[in-house]
């Protein structure tokens, strides 16, 4: 099954029964109607045998329905789990049946969301379905470059392989990049800053704090380290991941605990490119390795550029509600960030590519 079937078999289920009521969820919250948003979510809430019964899509699913009143009722100042107590018990038990944090994530919000007349809407705004939509088209294609880079990890710069699956990544990761420009086309920052900012609050559970479903928390941060973070970034940034790698998914989770130690791409590549001598026959591949990672560095460049011009609109001080975004980043970062990726892009540049030999019959 592809992640867009799998994430469209989720968005089909409706464990909870919430179909006809979450179709008032942006009239509740424009009355700012938190009796009724209670009401709804202590209701909904399923017992510890429900939870056991239901399989885990069912249990994705339950646990995006009542994130969306949690959200709610924290954006009118309500904490959940201060006025329901007993919503603790099903969202830890949601939680530790999906393997992941107890409430609700990006991929909750986006990816197994509902297209159409039952997508689950915050707002019910034009521009809530746009960033949705844009977020949720472009994680399949995040999760291909994830995959991709399982092989690049375990195969050497210089090999065909390598080459292929550098070039299959650069690609994949251009989703990110048109999903920053839709975003741009189609969400003011204001709308962002001033209507949906505010439902992406973290929540205390337990005595311990959970950020909200951020579109920050997608797996750039994840490729960011396979590709250059992992030895060539920043500690702030590097702080910024191990929070993030908490909210994604199970797998990736595993990953980021690989992927934050040992050279990145980027290290191994140059190291390549210094080490090539005019008799090896891996010159051609190496070349087309390092051009596929220069491509992918270069749209993370482009998509991090659209992302900061929105950020600082979103958070200039007449705008913004919140100091940081709604991924726990501030702009600083953002612009840290923006600089390491050029930095590392200009290692792999023409430039570099130029002093490689070109092979002229290449060897595997």
């Amino acid at each position: 099954m592809s992640s867009e079937e799998h994430n469209e078999s989720i968005g089909r289920l409706d464990p909870l029964r919430l179909d006809d009521d979450v179709r008032s969820l942006p009239t509740m919250n424009e009355a700012g109607d938190v009796s009724a948003l209670a009401r709804v979510l202590s209701g909904a809430l399923p017992s510890e045998e429900s939870v056991a019964a239901f399989t885990v899509p069912e249990c994705l699913a339950a646990m995006r329905d009542l994130g969306m009143y949690l959200g709610s009722l924290k954006r009118h100042g309500v904490s959940a789990f201060d006025v329901i107590p007993e919503a603790t018990r099903s969202f830890e038990l949601l939680g530790l049946r999906t393997r992941m944090i107890p409430r609700d994530t990006v991929y909750h919000y986006t990816c197994w969301n509902p297209v159409g007349a039952r997508e689950r809407l915050y707002s019910g705004h034009p521009m809530e379905r746009h960033l949705i939509d844009a977020v949720r088209r472009c994680v399949p294609d995040l999760a291909r470059a994830v995959e991709t880079g399982r092989v690049l990890r375990a195969e050497e710069p210089g090999s065909a392989v390598y080459a292929d699956a550098m070039a299959s990544l650069a690609g994949h990761i251009t989703a990110a990049d048109r999903a920053m420009g839709r975003v741009n086309a189609d969400v003011t920052p204001e709308f962002f800053a001033l209507v949906l900012r505010p439902y992406f609050e973290d929540v205390r559970i337990a005595g311990r704090r959970y950020m909200g479903p951020a579109a920050a928390h997608v797996p750039l941060f994840l490729l960011d380290l396979l590709l250059w973070a992992s030895d060539r970034g920043s500690g702030q940034y590097r702080g910024f991941c191990h929070e993030v790698a908490l909210q994604t998914l199970p797998d990736w989770q595993e990953l980021y605990a690989d992927w934050t130690t040992g050279p990145s791409v980027t290290s191994r590549v140059v190291a390549a490119l210094d080490g090539s001598s005019p008799s090896s026959g891996t010159g051609h591949h190496l070349r087309a390795g390092a051009e596929g990672l220069r491509q992918a560095l270069r749209s993370l460049t482009s998509f991090r550029g659209k992302h900061l011009v929105m950020a600082r609109r979103a958070y200039h001080a007449e705008v913004r509600l919140y100091e940081l975004g709604s991924g726990g980043g501030s702009v600083g970062l953002l612009e840290e960030i923006l600089a390491l990726t050029r930095q590392n892009g200009a290692v792999v540049g023409p430039a570099a590519l130029r002093t490689v030999p070109r092979a002229t019959t290449p060897k595997e």
